[in-house]
């Protein structure tokens, strides 16, 4: 692996993306749009939101967030293409599918993203922009759907707010995602 190219990050995003884009070639949202369009609005997301030194790959990993869950990409795939963090801030991002089935999708949920050590500062912040872009369509989707997406969020973010401590950025998040569920005509 060339290290070097992790010292000066320009093409990053645009790899990030390229690849995000190449293992997602196929796949498509429920309203029908090339899949790859929610890892770009989610990496948009935490543009709008977030403030780093590691933009770079906080953008990548955003681009890249569902790619262990969704395609048949490895971890030491994203790694050696992408480096250490990226590939750690995806992974922290990507359900653990047997512990989510175990439990539940709520219980999982609340869980990993109440806990620093599954989930810390970074992959919280991409988490909560894919739960804002997730819910920004709810009143287009099957109001059976819609509804118990939006309990289940209401539930996950109530949880998260009384059981970790967030930041400033996750906190103006959880108020973005709170805003839409409440224009969710249901």
């Amino acid at each position: 692996m060339d290290y070097n190219k992790f010292l000066d990050n320009i093409d990053l995003r645009k790899e990030s993306l390229a690849f995000a884009t190449k293992k997602h070639k196929g796949q498509l949202r429920r309203d029908g749009t090339p899949y790859i369009t929610h890892p770009i609005r989610v990496a948009e997301i935490v543009l709008k939101f977030k403030e780093s030194h590691r933009m770079d790959e906080l953008v990548a990993a955003a681009y890249l967030h569902d790619t262990l869950e969704d395609t048949d990409t490895g971890v030491n795939e994203l790694s050696e293409n992408f480096g250490y963090l990226v590939a750690l801030l995806v992974s922290e991002l990507t359900t653990d599918k047997f512990s989510c089935e175990a439990i539940g999708k709520t219980e999982y949920m609340k869980n990993k993203l109440s806990n620093e050590r599954s989930l810390g500062h970074w992959a919280m912040t991409i988490k909560l922009a894919d739960r804002l872009d997730n819910v920004s369509d709810l009143n287009e989707r099957k109001v059976e759907f819609a509804r118990k997406y939006k309990e289940e969020t209401l539930e996950i973010l109530k949880y998260v707010e009384e059981k970790r401590k967030l930041t400033e950025v996750h906190i103006k998040l959880i108020e973005a995602i709170k805003k839409k569920l409440s224009g969710v005509d249901l």
